[in-house]
């Protein structure tokens, strides 16, 4: 949520806290523009990174989803349940 709250703050927030959420976005883009620099890559790859973060929070809420509902994961043609993962079992 770090990474995807400031942006929907400079989109729908007021005041103060577009102030602060668009202050965060922008200290978070300078720091991955750096990282490019570093990586010789192109620093506008930056841009790219609220669309990565929706996705992968997408992928682990559905994820989770899927999980509880099927009461454990499929691993490899393996069904393993909860509460056997919980326990450490498996």
């Amino acid at each position: 949520m770090t990474n995807v709250l400031p942006f929907v703050g400079v989109l729908f927030g007021h005041g103060w806290v577009r102030a602060l959420a668009g202050a965060g976005a922008l200290m978070a883009l300078s720091m991955l523009a750096g990282v490019d620099v570093v990586l010789r890559v192109p620093p506008l790859y930056c841009l790219t990174m609220p669309l990565g973060a929706v996705l992968f929070s997408y992928m682990l809420l559905r994820s989770m989803v899927f999980t509880l509902k099927q009461g454990g994961i499929i691993w490899r043609g393996t069904f393993y349940p909860l509460e056997a993962l919980k326990r450490g079992a498996v």
